[in-house]
């Protein structure tokens, strides 16, 4: 998802892009629960009947879907904000505090979008002096394309 934000200064645009989690935590855990239930009571009524080695098994299959869960709600986390001032393009990622930062010269910048690789989804690259950034790899094919129309439309304005 990305979204395009009013900045403090008239003068820079921000663009903040992030997967698309329709699902909170605390949503997915009230599901979680409700889903937990059925391996819970199915390994107990074996156990009831004398078969005590199901519900280890059960435990075993809801400990992997908890995990399973909290590992697509942390990736959910991801953030990537790009904000395009007068004389920088800078592009910092991380999931609560930015842990990747990179700056390229306005004037330089290519915007690179690859769409022509069969099978494979498309990529966003940001190019200039020879460092290279991926953008929005969590993105769909048609989300990435609109940002970097949307980045190419903004860095051509001021040429």
């Amino acid at each position: 998802m990305v979204e395009e934000l009013d900045s403090q200064d008239s003068t820079d645009t921000v663009w903040v892009v992030r997967p698309t989690r329709s699902l909170t935590w605390p949503e997915a855990k009230r599901w979680l629960c409700v889903i937990s239930f059925i391996p819970l009571a199915s390994g107990l009524l074996f156990l009831w009947y004398g078969i005590p080695l199901v519900l280890p098994f059960a435990g075993l299959e809801i400990a992997l879907l908890w995990a399973a869960f909290y590992y697509v709600a942390w990736t959910g986390q991801m953030r990537e904000v790009i904000r395009l001032t007068p004389q920088r393009l800078i592009i910092e990622k991380g999931r609560h505090v930015p842990n990747q930062r990179v700056e390229y010269e306005r004037a330089w910048v290519k915007v690179d979008l690859d769409e022509n690789r069969g099978w494979h989804p498309s990529s966003l690259r940001i190019r200039s002096h020879g460092r290279t950034a991926s953008v929005g790899d969590f993105l769909t094919d048609g989300e990435r394309r609109a940002l970097a129309l949307a980045l190419i439309n903004a860095l051509g304005k001021s040429r």
